[in-house]
Parts: C-alpha cells; structure tokens; sequence
C-alpha cells in the first residue's frame, strides 16, 4: 500500500536504533524532499527513533545497538550519529539517560524536535525533560513506565500539557492502545494529539512473515510482532483507519479527528506555513473522503496522485 492511497500526503521516515555506521551512512545519503507532488508524499525529515533509549522499555528495538548514556558535552551522540544533523527534524530519546536533559537542549537547540518515549521517566523527570526543550512524547502508552496513581510517569504528562506545548503520538489501531485508553488521552488534552500508523514495510500486505531489515516479523490480522515472540514491532494499520477509530472511540466529528492526523503534526514539526492547512501560501495537500473515511482521492500540491478507483457504493 502506498502512502497517498492511505491518504497520507507527508511523512517523516523512522530509523530505529542501529549501528553508528547506518547513521551516518543514512544521514549522508538522505535527502528531503518537502515538495513531494507526483513522486509520491513529500518527505520532512528523519525521525531517529533510537539507540538512546532504555532498554528496559526497547519494545522490538535490538539490545545490542542501544547506548544508555550520551557522554559528556554529548559526544556518544555526536559520535553514533555524526555531527551533520540538518536532516533530521525529530529524535526519540529516554531523558532519564546520564546527560540526558543536555542532550535535550543539545538538540533543541539546532532546531530538532525531542520527543521522549521508550523510557522509565517518571512524571518528574518528564516533566524537567519539556523545561529542557522537549516538546512531544513517542507512541503514548507504549515503550513507556505506565500510568500509576503515585506515580503517573509519562501519561500523566497529559494533565499538566495545557500550558507546556506538548504534543503526543498515539497509535490508534486498536492494537497498541484499547478504544478506551484512546478516548481517555483524547478527553484529557485533544490539542496534543497526534495520531500515526507506527507503520511498518508489510502494511497492506496481509498475514505472512515479512521482515524489517535484519528483524523477522510475522503479520495476523492487525498485529505485527517480532519472529517467535508477542512483542509488536510495529503497526500495518492504514491512517485513516487510525481516524476512523479516534471517531468510533470518542465521538469526536471527522473535523476534530483530521486535526489530529493533519494539523496537530504539522505544528509539532512547525511547518504550519505549508503543512496541515488549506489557505493561501500552503502547499495544496488535501484528501477527499467519504463519510466512512475511506480515501477518495489524495492531492500532493495540487497534483491528484492517488485515485479509488473501486470507490465504495455511496451511503
């Protein structure tokens, strides 16, 4: 399945956690391609999800490409990644990690977003990680320490966002988050709500086993997990069956919902001048849907680069 037919018009590539080698390979040979049109969606960026992340809370990443510390003045990240980061908009990382909150303001201030996730972090620690620069919180209630009523950890981030400018991914496909946990953060703090897919290569390919680079996995139905394990190595559900399952569980009109697929991203990454909006001076990305979210058609600016073809009887 393409993007465009799952009515995503930009994206942000994800590398997990990996070799120093792959990085910096990676980071050398990428290049963006903001524009998109009739390629195909337009790419923002890198998302370097990973390796300073705890691994305690890895999820499908591999152990043995995960670094716990950042070093002084950052030189572990400066040495896995390379010091040329002009192509990477988003890093996940564990700020309970030794440096962590300096690597926070390290990246910040280059203009990269910092999200924080596969971690142990408490409220606290979360808490100072969003006054170091911070600003948004990976695949909420995943690869996280879960919610306690002594301790709420990252989730309880959501109680306090009103006036800290945060904004958090959620994985709204019934598999990674319960129907009610989704309506539960959307009722808490719906202005941060980001939705993605957390897709992987084998979406829209159907059950089988299939692989992530040197990762095996197998697809049944909507769960991918690693080879031999039940651990989810990531999502195969198409975004707007992501909407679709916002609306089913909160209620919430279609509009609310496109907000956060659309809108809500694209000021998290600050590209609101082009992205996430129809007026004036913005790229022209839009998708035409019927009433039960199914793609009708996808424009890249202004370019239709997806059609349904096999459109569904209208209702």
């Amino acid at each position: 399945m393409s993007l465009p037919q799952s009515g995503v018009t930009a994206f942000c590539p994800t590398l997990i956690s990996s070799t120093s080698s792959f990085y910096q390979k990676a980071l050398h040979s990428y290049k963006a391609r903001p524009g998109g049109g009739r390629k195909g969606a337009a790419v923002l960026g890198l998302h370097l999800e990973g390796p300073f992340i705890n691994k305690s809370r890895a999820g499908a990443h591999q152990i043995e490409h995960i670094a716990e510390e950042f070093g002084e003045n950052c030189e572990m990240l400066k040495s896995i990644y390379g010091r040329d980061l002009s192509e990477v908009c988003i890093v996940t990382l564990a700020p309970e990690l030794t440096n962590g909150m300096d690597a926070i303001r390290h990246l910040s201030k280059k203009g990269i977003r910092v999200s924080i996730g596969h971690c142990k972090a408490s409220l606290s620690i979360g808490l100072r990680a969003i006054e170091c620069g911070a600003t948004g919180i990976t695949h909420l209630f995943n690869a996280m320490s879960p919610f306690h009523h002594r301790d709420p950890c990252l989730p309880g981030i959501l109680a306090c966002a009103d006036n800290r400018k945060i904004y958090y991914g959620i994985i709204a496909d019934e598999v990674h988050c319960h129907k009610e946990a989704l309506a539960l953060a959307h009722r808490v703090y719906p202005r941060g709500m980001m939705l993605v897919t957390d897709s992987v290569t084998a979406m829209g390919l159907g059950d089988g086993i299939h692989q992530l680079g040197d990762i095996t996995f197998v697809v049944n139905g909507r769960r991918a997990t690693v080879s031999d394990t039940n651990t989810l190595i990531g999502g195969i559900t198409p975004m707007n069956d992501c909407i679709r399952s916002l609306i089913t569980a909160t209620n919430c009109s279609g509009e609310i919902a496109l907000n956060c697929a659309s809108l809500h991203p694209a000021e998290f990454l600050g590209i609101t001048n082009r992205k996430g909006k129809l007026q004036p001076g913005c790229d022209a990305d839009f998708v035409l849907l019927d009433n039960q979210m199914n793609i009708m058609a996808t424009y890249i600016e202004g370019n239709r680069v997806y059609e349904n073809v096999k459109r569904p009887p209208a209702t």
